[in-house]
């Protein structure tokens, strides 16, 4: 009896040690989680600083496998099926994605925003810090010229990237003779295609290997600060930035936001739905954005969080009031991101936050066409007052602390009592 029981545990061993020693053994309660991307957000440093490292610390069922290409690749990637996330940050590309049924939601997530900058040599062989120094097209057409002259080259991504794409667009708006994709005509030998990363881009031009004076090219300026802080980039500077509003295409025409989207399973059945909205909550959560507005430093972010409506208080309540009185909360909530559409009929809530933890509504109210709100309750009891708002098109949902007041009265004298005195609940 002995020897049969012996030997059903050294069976049973031998079946443990040869599973552990099967590949995969260790990993194979997690499920694959894909994201399609543009490849500023590794190139930033954000993927492997920030996310991926927040992530599986709060997800460790995920193994997250992140594809970093231009974001035109990326949507096509997505559009066959191989992903569970799409990254983008080309608004045209996106919204096509959206039409055509490939998000699972109804409009993609706002995570954060940038600009894009133009960097050139410290030399600036075609002038533009003198002429164009906050005119994106003014200094597309100064490199042109100076290019035309033997003087200047410029550094395209080339691969219908976000990047690529506000390149093009910017041609678009420039007096320089294009193709009718708006890329330079005649195939100019100081118009480069690099079919690169943005941080291969930008390396490829702080070496400019080629005859004819110093490169120029546009970035991110998120991967660009990534790439100086660094030292991988010592030889490039920004020659235009901060785009006037007088300028061609407006004060926002160098505006780079990155929007986050669920790929929709009921296209391609294989999706990771659960993951993938996991994988959103985490980028529009207040941790990580928090995280993000001060990376790689506080004084030079890299990115400007942009998941949640930006609030501006004008009038909020004392920290005591009377019991019964009324509190009264104004003030204006807009998205983070500059020149962002009016958030007009967003619902507004002043809720207090008793212990136990059970929030009580006190008013609800809808935003004007000009941003602004008022809230008015009367409170009978103390906790901490929050303002709340839902998730409204691509924002997500709000939660500001008020911070926490108490609610004081008078307690009428009782016969044979003491004498009336304050009360504080």
């Amino acid at each position: 009896m002995r020897m049969r029981r012996a030997g059903r545990v050294s069976a049973a061993i031998a079946i443990v040690a040869f599973l552990g020693a099967m590949p995969g053994a260790a990993t194979a309660q997690k499920r694959a989680l894909i994201v399609q991307s543009t490849t500023s957000v590794r190139d930033s440093g954000v993927l492997d600083q920030l996310i991926t490292p927040q992530f599986k610390r709060r997800f460790p069922q995920y193994d997250l496998k992140f594809i970093a290409v231009g974001t035109g690749q990326a949507i096509t990637n997505a559009r066959a099926g191989q992903g569970d996330v799409l990254i983008g940050h080309s608004p045209a590309l996106e919204r096509q994605f959206v039409r055509d049924g490939f998000s699972d939601e109804p409009i993609g997530r706002t995570v954060m925003w940038n600009d894009f900058v133009i960097v050139g040599p410290a030399s600036d062989p075609a002038g533009i810090l003198r002429r164009a120094r906050t005119d994106a097209v003014g200094a597309f057409e100064a490199i042109a010229a100076a290019g035309a002259a033997g003087k200047a080259n410029f550094v395209s991504r080339g691969d219908k990237s976000g990047t690529n794409t506000k390149e093009l667009d910017i041609w678009g708006l420039s007096r320089v003779a294009r193709t009718p994709e708006n890329e330079p005509a005649g195939s100019p030998g100081w118009y480069h295609k690099a079919g690169l990363g943005m941080a291969d881009t930008l390396r490829l031009t702080q070496q400019c290997p080629f005859a004819g004076g110093g490169c120029y090219t546009i970035t991110d300026r998120g991967t660009l600060q990534q790439l100086t802080h660094n030292r991988a980039i010592t030889r490039l500077r920004p020659v235009m930035d901060n785009q006037a509003a007088r300028a061609r295409g407006g004060g926002n025409l160098m505006l780079n936001v990155y929007n986050v989207y669920a790929i929709n399973p009921r296209k391609f059945r294989s999706v990771n739905l659960q993951g993938a909205l996991a994988f959103m909550d985490f980028l529009t959560s207040p941790s990580f954005q928090n995280a993000l507005a001060t990376f790689p430093s506080r004084r030079r972010p890299g990115f400007f969080p942009a998941a949640a409506p930006q609030v501006t208080l004008s009038r909020q309540p004392r920290r005591t009031v009377a019991a019964g009185s009324r509190v009264t909360v104004t003030g204006t909530i807009r998205s983070a991101v500059p020149g962002a559409a009016p958030l007009r009929g967003m619902s507004v809530r002043l809720a207090r936050l008793p212990t136990p933890v059970t929030p009580v509504v006190l008013d609800r109210a809808r935003v004007s066409s000009s941003g602004t709100f008022r809230l008015r309750a009367r409170v009978n009891r103390s906790g901490t007052l929050f303002l709340t708002t839902p998730r409204f098109r691509n924002l997500s949902p709000l939660s500001l602390s008020l911070g926490r007041f108490t609610v004081s009265g008078i307690a009428s004298r009782v016969r044979g009592g003491a004498p009336p005195r304050a009360l504080r609940e």
